[in-house]
């Protein structure tokens, strides 16, 4: 099982979250662990304005693996057979998702690419 906490960058206190170079909202990392990692936000972008909650969990329970099962829970809507693979990136593919989305640390925080059509990082 792939260590998620590997993934992510800062993660203590208020995070910003951009797309591009626009502050659109803000956040805090609710669970910080190696198998499970979830965030709480708001955002208001594009003419619209909410709040949202993503857990991903790793459910196999194999210390050696970088692929396999997960559970992705966004905004209380859960794909309990979402899949990771663990490179230099960690790819999530979800039925939540159009497209696979790829999670990495950058500048300091975290990258996190192809959520619904958007590139988004959090950090301070």
């Amino acid at each position: 099982m792939a260590k998620l906490t590997a993934y992510f960058g800062t993660h203590d206190g208020s995070q910003k979250i951009y797309v591009g170079i626009f502050s659109v909202g803000s956040g805090t990392f609710t669970v910080f662990s190696d198998p499970e990692v979830g965030f709480a936000g708001s955002y208001q972008a594009f003419g619209q304005a909410g709040s949202f909650t993503i857990d991903i969990r790793l459910t196999d329970d194999n210390p050696a693996a970088t692929s396999g099962p997960c559970e992705v829970t966004l905004n209380a809507q859960i794909d309990s057979a979402a899949q990771y693979q663990a490179d230099a990136k960690l790819t999530i593919v979800t039925s939540l998702n159009e497209t696979p989305v790829a999670i990495y640390p950058s500048q300091g925080g975290t990258q996190i690419d192809g959520v619904s059509g958007h590139n988004l990082w959090i950090g301070q």
